[in-house]
């Protein structure tokens, strides 16, 4: 099946999901998908709960560092994009929330988890121009069934009057999931696994999309591949990050 026919039948899924769950909401009143209370899908007491990333944050990376500045890897190795941010940390209840959508296909969440990631933008605000969903292979878009991160493009594109385009960038090398993968093992195992669009992203301020940052690997692989095609910048906003501040307390 070609990645165009994948993307046209990911999108057909999603607007299924969608309405599933309009219609679910109209007979019954959601649930909080951490705490199970009614009334919201994400609760007010849940929301209250999440560990935001605040500044200091490398420039670069966005792990929290000490003082402004570039962490000591950055520093050592500059990565080949302008920046990453995220939301908030990689902790409960947010960790859950992401699991749920991720694994257990609770589209729903895709709107108040893009949601966090609207209300943290403005204290990382640069331009964009276009918005790209870290693809899946069609593969595992087969297996999956959706594409997890173009849900929170639809909620940021949604609220913030982005642009965006699905088949700007493809992958279009399998790769192992990361999960559990050392940092060397998981530029391996992401090289050259995109390819961009020149028609799509040449001359463009290019924001791409993922749930989850931890070594920042994939994100690179990705930025590679829109720099060879033209790009003007290649940044990343992720909603979560595994980072913790160096003392291990989030603030």
């Amino acid at each position: 099946m070609s990645a165009s026919l994948e993307h046209h039948l990911a999108a057909w899924r999603r607007g299924v999901g969608r309405l599933a769950g309009t219609l679910l909401d109209t007979l019954l009143p959601p649930a909080c998908a951490y705490c199970g209370r009614p009334g919201h899908m994400l609760c007010p007491d849940c929301l209250a709960a999440v560990a935001w990333v605040r500044e200091p944050v490398c420039e670069l990376c966005g792990r929290p560092v000490e003082d402004e500045g570039l962490c000591r890897a950055c520093r050592a190795e500059p990565p080949p994009f302008q920046r990453i941010r995220s939301a908030p940390f990689y902790q409960d209840p947010a960790r859950r929330l992401v699991h749920r959508l991720k694994y257990e296909g609770l589209f729903a969440l895709g709107q108040p988890l893009g949601h966090l990631m609207v209300k943290a933008w403005p204290a990382w605000h640069w331009p964009v121009d276009l918005v790209l969903p870290i693809p899946l292979h069609e593969r595992r878009l087969r297996e999956r069934g959706y594409n997890q991160s173009d849900f929170l493009v639809n909620e940021l594109c949604r609220c913030l009057a982005w642009p965006t385009d699905t088949g700007a960038l493809s992958r279009v090398r399998p790769s192992r999931p990361q999960m559990g993968l050392t940092a060397v093992e998981r530029r391996a195992n992401v090289h050259d696994a995109f390819v961009a669009d020149p028609a799509g992203v040449e001359g463009k301020r290019i924001l791409l999309v993922d749930d989850v940052c931890t070594t920042g690997s994939t994100i690179s692989a990705a930025a590679i591949a829109l720099h060879e095609a033209g790009a003007k910048s290649v940044a990343a906003y992720c909603l979560c990050t595994v980072a913790a501040r160096q003392d291990n307390t989030f603030v």
